[in-house]
């Protein structure tokens, strides 16, 4: 969830019995450590920090300016001034990543867009840490366990956000995870955490008869007051229904599920071809700038409507009085 996470909503979490995450996106070593500390300052249970992982941004000027061009019309009617330059780097688990890592000792560290090289694994596993990955595919569920994770994340098409596929395989050809889920289980040895739809009590149960040792939610907790969220994007999500999301690649140079709104719209329509992760997203965020949803970027999984305006511990409560009385239903 990037930085709609924060050390409060992660803490709230952990402390209600959950395991609370940290996403890492952009930040440097010291950040990472002073959210993690955040987070250490209000609870004494485990943490999950999260690491994406991408290359170098590279895009030629000729398609840098073609988008500023375009997107140009939409900051002067919102009054932004002018688009900034592209910005963005490759964002890896540097060494200092690592040391940091060694030192602080979170619980669990997961990643997006599959592993970093095997020499960071396995050291960030020696240090007694969870290894954690996500897989949109069988095929990438091997990919994962061969590289060396403790546990695997099936992702399903319904997740919101970034789609965390890592092998090329079109997002077309990625199943929901009603059926990803148990293919993953069978196919793996190591503990499968059901990812994608998940948002209730029901969903967590039909997870856990599919085979998940555990469920992981982001939609859920981001109508959380704990979470870092734009007013515009907690609007959106309040009238939220099942099919008011797409996936596309067109608003962050990567595909994800958001919101359809006129800023997503208008890209598609525009044929433009988007700057790689990040650099695309660094033109598009400052749209919510001007407060308004229709150009605001909306990250949010197919199950929004579900989500309810709450706290996190009330929302960690809830959900395992649901499971709990679900599962109990069909013992």
């Amino acid at each position: 969830m990037g930085g709609i996470s924060t050390p409060a909503l992660a803490a709230a979490v952990s402390n209600a019995g959950g395991l609370g995450g940290l996403g890492m996106w952009g930040c440097s070593p010291e950040d990472a450590a002073r959210r993690i500390a955040g987070f250490r300052q209000q609870s004494g249970g485990s943490l999950n920090v999260n690491y994406p992982l991408w290359p170098e941004p590279g895009f030629t000027a000729e398609i840098s300016e073609e988008m500023r061009r375009h997107l140009q019309a939409h900051y002067d009617a919102k009054g932004l001034g002018v688009v900034p330059e592209p910005q963005g780097a490759a964002s890896d688990v540097s060494p200092e990543h690592v040391a940091m890592l060694v030192e602080v000792r979170p619980e669990m560290v997961s990643f997006h867009f599959g592993l970093p090289n095997p020499e960071i694994v396995q050291a960030i596993k020696a240090a007694g840490i969870f290894v954690v990955s996500s897989a949109t595919t069988v095929a990438e569920a091997r990919m994962l366990e061969q590289g060396g994770v403790d546990a695997i994340i099936a992702q399903g098409t319904e997740a919101g956000g970034h789609r965390a596929t890592f092998s090329g395989v079109p997002v077309s050809m990625q199943p929901g995870l009603f059926s990803l889920l148990p293919q993953v289980v069978d196919a793996v040895s190591v503990p499968v955490i059901a990812a994608g739809g998940v948002s209730d009590g029901r969903t967590a149960a039909a997870a856990f008869v599919l085979g998940a040792s555990a469920v992981q939610l982001g939609t859920a907790f981001m109508r959380c007051e704990e979470a870092n969220l734009r007013d515009a994007q907690r609007a959106a999500l309040a009238e939220a229904d099942d099919s008011c999301t797409l996936v596309t690649d067109v608003v962050s140079g990567r595909a994800a599920r958001y919101i359809r709104n006129r800023l997503v719209d208008d890209l598609v329509g525009s044929g433009l071809k988007p700057l790689p992760l990040p650099a695309q997203l660094s033109l598009t965020s400052p749209l919510g700038d001007s407060g308004d949803r229709e150009w605001t970027v909306l990250f949010s999984g197919q199950s929004a409507a579900l989500a309810r305006n709450t706290n996190a511990a009330e929302l960690v409560q809830r959900l395992a009085e649901e499971t709990t009385q679900r599962l109990r239903a069909f013992a």
